[in-house]
């Protein structure tokens, strides 16, 4: 009879993963049960693969002494520990989309980089183009107060400040629109799902909301599926470090947290999301899962039910560990007249299909708030 072992494998990109070449980061694995009978490791779930193109990964590896992999379907399909709480404190409740002026904004800043830096190049390059007979264009100076400066200045200053306005003028609307919608709050609907929900299989229930506002326009409800980072505290413990040493590659040391640790991803990387109030337990935005998938769109009928399309690809159920986190959630989207949509997200318990996953050169997703895409905003 052969000993069988439960393995996690995890490298999971980082905030900025474009800075850091996947192949180089090393991959954290841990045991997660070993010495198993032939009996014992169909009470575990199935192995699986999730992997992007540029390296990062998520596996579940079920192995025996010899090395040799299990390549069949196990029993056990359900996790049922309880959701991790980052899905309690950030993928559960009411949440509003940010201001679009945050991704008009970030797409300007490189071109006011580029422009700047080209200004200077060309501001340096001027006495040689002067003397080779070349005119130029907007070096004579123009006095502000007591210096003088290129009349260049005054075209370049307002296109780097005009990114900068544009996300204050975003933070400000938003920190509005936040005060508004908790002035007046909206009761939880009550929704009901079909009593089994299998990955690659449509999701069907029903849904009651207690109270609609006269500015709503429209309702639809999706579904979708992705990964969260993984505990920030397991990678420590792998890793053979302590919290209050070097950290491993990829992390940061510890940062100051606002309402509770553990509710960001570790690299402190960048802002995930746009100024939020700070007395509201993890944030009013919802954040984008890095790998991820969203399933069909449906609008709900007369009677309150509901059908909706799974994702195309097929994904492994729930999963609720330290390293791995692989997350179902139901959103109803509400469209309003003059504000931006709101949405109330719900997790889901999914089960495991009956095939193992290998999920192959998945898209990274970029994990600034402003980027989330759900169906049409």
């Amino acid at each position: 009879m052969s000993e069988w072992a439960v393995i996690h494998r995890v490298r999971y990109p980082p905030f900025d993963d474009k800075r850091i070449k996947a192949d180089a980061a090393p991959i954290a694995e841990t045991i997660v049960k070993s010495n198993l009978d032939d009996d014992q490791v169909l009470k575990c779930l199935p192995p699986y693969k999730i992997q992007s193109d540029q390296g990062w990964l998520i596996e579940r590896v079920i192995t025996n002494q010899e090395g040799a992999d299990l390549e069949k379907m196990t029993v056990l399909r359900v996790d049922e520990r309880p959701f991790v709480e980052l899905i309690n404190q950030q993928r559960r409740g009411w949440y509003i989309l940010p201001n679009n002026l945050h991704r008009y904004a970030r797409s300007m800043i490189s071109a006011a980089v580029i422009f700047l830096l080209s200004t200077l190049v060309y501001l340096f390059l001027e006495p040689l183009l002067s003397e080779i007979g070349i005119p130029s264009f907007g070096t004579k100076s123009i006095q502000i107060g007591l210096l003088d400066y290129p009349i260049l200045s005054i075209i370049v200053v307002p296109v780097i400040m005009l990114p900068i306005g544009l996300r204050l003028v975003a933070n400000f609307v938003d920190l509005k629109r936040q005060q508004d919608f908790f002035q007046s709050p909206v009761e939880q609907p009550k929704i009901e799902f079909s009593p089994s929900i299998i990955s690659g299989q449509p999701l069907k229930g029903t849904i009651e909301i207690p109270n609609q506002l006269p500015d709503w326009k429209s309702m639809s409800v999706h579904w979708q599926v992705g990964t969260l980072p993984p505990s920030r505290s397991a990678l420590i413990d792998i890793s053979n470090s302590t919290h209050n040493s070097q950290p491993p590659v990829g992390l940061s040391t510890p940062l100051p947290h606002h309402w509770e640790a553990g509710l960001d991803d570790g690299t402190a990387g960048g802002e995930d999301a746009p100024m939020e109030r700070q007395d509201i337990q993890g944030g009013v935005f919802l954040r984008p899962m890095r790998f991820s998938e969203e399933g069909g769109k449906s609008k709900i009928n007369d009677d309150g039910s509901f059908e909706i399309e799974p994702p195309t690809n097929l994904w492994p159920g729930t999963v609720n560990s330290d390293l791995h986190r692989i997350h179902w959630e139901f959103i109803l989207k509400i469209k309003r007249k003059k504000q931006m949509p709101l949405l109330w997200v719900c997790p889901v318990r999914v089960e495991f299909p009956d095939e193992i996953i290998h999920l192959q050169n998945l898209e990274i997703k970029d994990p600034r708030t402003e980027q989330l895409y759900i169906g049409q905003r």
